[in-house]
């Protein structure tokens, strides 16, 4: 009996913990069609999967973690292909800053990006990736296009981990366009 009433007691102390799957597609039957969507229903420890598609406009630019310890990836990020066709397009210019991810709220390495192809993200610092205060895993990524100090990502008092990525063709205003700038 004992057993059974310790059991009946871890059982419903560890159901809300259980981490969520959330599925984000542009064009398709999905929990969300934007990113941002995803992100603030989500809990600590859920996973978001992003379906292919190129993602644009409000909720799938300027995307914050918000201090939440979650994954966000594409369904396939170690697929080079599916990174390929897995685009956040920020669509930003001098007059229409916008970037692709911000990480500013803690996050740690528990907070993971994965599988993306990230551009024409224009910011003042960091016009792909920016992370103030934050060191967020990021992984199999490709940031290209982007503009800002720190076209490809900026960090200020960060220390992201920053694995298998593609950091190329940026601009950096006045400096440091291509790859990772610490600020």
């Amino acid at each position: 009996m004992q057993r059974l009433i310790f059991f009946l007691v871890w059982l419903i102390l560890v159901s809300p913990c259980r981490a969520e799957i959330i599925i984000v597609d542009d064009d398709g039957p999905a929990d969300f069609n934007n990113i941002q969507a995803a992100i603030e229903y989500s809990s600590d420890w859920d996973t978001i999967y992003v379906f292919p598609g190129i993602y644009t406009g409000p909720g799938n630019r300027d995307i914050d973690f918000l201090g939440k310890v979650i994954t966000v990836q594409s369904v396939a990020p170690d697929d080079p292909y599916i990174v390929a066709e897995t685009i956040i397009d920020c669509n930003a210019s001098a007059s229409d800053k916008h970037r692709g991810f911000v990480f500013h709220e803690g996050e740690d390495g528990n907070s993971v990006l994965a599988g993306f192809t990230i551009i024409n993200g224009y910011e003042t610092v960091g016009g792909g990736i920016y992370s103030n205060w934050s060191s967020p895993t990021i992984t199999n990524c490709v940031i290209t296009g982007n503009t800002g100090r720190g076209g490809g990502i900026a960090c200020e008092d960060a220390y992201p981990t920053i694995s298998n990525c593609t950091i190329s063709y940026n601009n950096g205003l006045p400096r440091g366009g291509g790859h990772l700038l610490r600020l």
